[in-house]
């Protein structure tokens, strides 16, 4: 079925209307009947926003094989969540009986702010130890019978078992490189020290301060909004975050900590598309809205999705992006291309020699990939628009400038 620009409008605001009800009981009105239903589904799907939007909704007009397939689906989603709960509770365990301070970030401790958080979708376990004990912690995962995966990341290890993933950090995503990263990391200092038991219908788990958890998941959006793009999930775990606190609260929390790193700019820009599109209660800390800044943003999330599953593109536009205003443009080109490097050959953080090697190879296959149809295709002037818009947005919203 194709859907027209403004059909897409509508499905788009159908979803939101369903989100905002479910997550602050918004009573917005949503006749969401019939062909629409589908697409919605497909749009929250993309979202990653399944349980959260349709868990409390009571479709009208639907054949009965969509409405057997979708309470399939979300049957199937609940199945996954219980079993990523589990490995959270199984990471618990074996953290605790090998004395390993640890923290979850996200996953868990984002559900915990949800009415309902069962509701929250996750993926891997996310977690953080001290430095100090990564080898540790190594050691012990390796004894359990996980695998540890090859590939190099900066930020964290990977490891593996027929159960799931488990991601292990020694600093949580999204922490910029330079003096803001110096600052930012002193705010993360004591994050495994601060860190409190969260009760949850699985066992206990031990999850972020209140400071270090808002800080964490501003972070990780943050890093997501200026490579594949974000989507509703972020969005919503920032909006019932931030629900949690009055505005005093949040200010004395934040304020002047999210100044002094430069990210205050766009938690006030997180609040205002939080109120515009999920009916998040007026923040007086979130500053007079900027309506054209608020629909660019939205309209930025909707054509990424989820970590940018709807974005074909995203890795082009990673590249060619604007993300650091104080770099030439060649500067934040090659600061991307240096990323791709690393993360698929890590070796080269320590052999920087062998960078440019790294530039023709994986540069070269991805036009060669491209031209079989392996990858989306170069185009220049749709590239460049979205590009562009991307970059406005950069520059609104002043990312980690005091």
């Amino acid at each position: 079925m194709a859907v027209t620009e403004n059909g897409s409008q509508k499905i788009e605001q159908l979803l939101l209307d369903l989100l905002a009800n479910s997550l602050f009981g918004a009573g917005r009105e949503v006749p969401c009947k019939g062909a629409l239903l589908p697409l919605v589904w497909r749009e929250a799907y993309s979202q990653a926003v399944t349980l959260i939007t349709f868990s409390g909704s009571a479709p009208e007009g639907c054949s009965e094989q969509f409405l057997l397939k979708m309470r399939g689906a979300l049957q199937d989603d609940m199945r996954r969540l219980i079993h990523v709960n589990k490995e959270h509770l199984r990471l618990h365990k074996i953290m605790t009986e090998a004395g390993i301070p640890y923290v979850i970030l996200k996953g868990v401790a984002s559900a915990a702010y949800y009415p309902d958080p069962l509701l929250r979708t996750m993926g891997d376990v996310d977690f953080l130890v001290n430095e100090s004990d990564v080898p540790r912690a190594c050691e012990v995962l390796e004894a359990k019978g996980f695998t540890r995966n090859p590939k190099e990341h900066e930020k964290h290890i990977v490891y593996f078992d027929d159960m799931g993933n488990l991601e292990m950090h020694v600093t949580p995503a999204g922490v910029p490189k330079g003096a803001e990263g110096e600052k930012t990391r002193a705010l993360l200092k004591n994050i495994v020290e601060e860190a409190k038991p969260l009760e949850t219908p699985f066992g206990t788990l031990i999850v972020p301060s209140d400071f270090h958890h808002g800080l964490v998941i501003l972070l990780h959006t943050c890093c997501h909004f200026t490579r594949e793009g974000i989507g509703l999930r972020q969005l919503c775990d920032w909006a019932v975050f931030v629900s949690h606190f009055t505005d005093s609260e949040f200010c004395d929390m934040f304020e002047e900590k999210l100044k002094s790193i430069g990210l205050w700019r766009f938690a006030q820009v997180l609040t205002q598309v939080c109120t515009e599109c999920l009916g998040l209660p007026e923040r007086s800390f979130a500053g007079e809205r900027d309506e054209v800044l608020v629909q660019d943003f939205i309209s930025d999330i909707f054509k990424s999705g989820n970590l940018g599953q709807k974005n074909a593109t995203s890795v082009q536009e990673s590249v060619l992006s604007q993300k650091d205003s104080n770099k030439s443009f060649l500067g934040n080109v090659i600061s991307s291309i240096n990323e791709i490097v690393y993360f698929y050959w890590g070796f080269t953080r320590k052999f920087k020699i062998l960078l440019p090697l790294g530039w023709l190879f994986f540069g070269g296959r991805y036009v060669l990939r491209s031209l079989v149809g392996k990858r989306p295709k170069i185009e220049i002037k749709k590239l460049k628009d979205r590009t562009d818009a991307r970059n406005s947005l950069y520059e609104e919203i002043k990312l980690f400038k005091e």
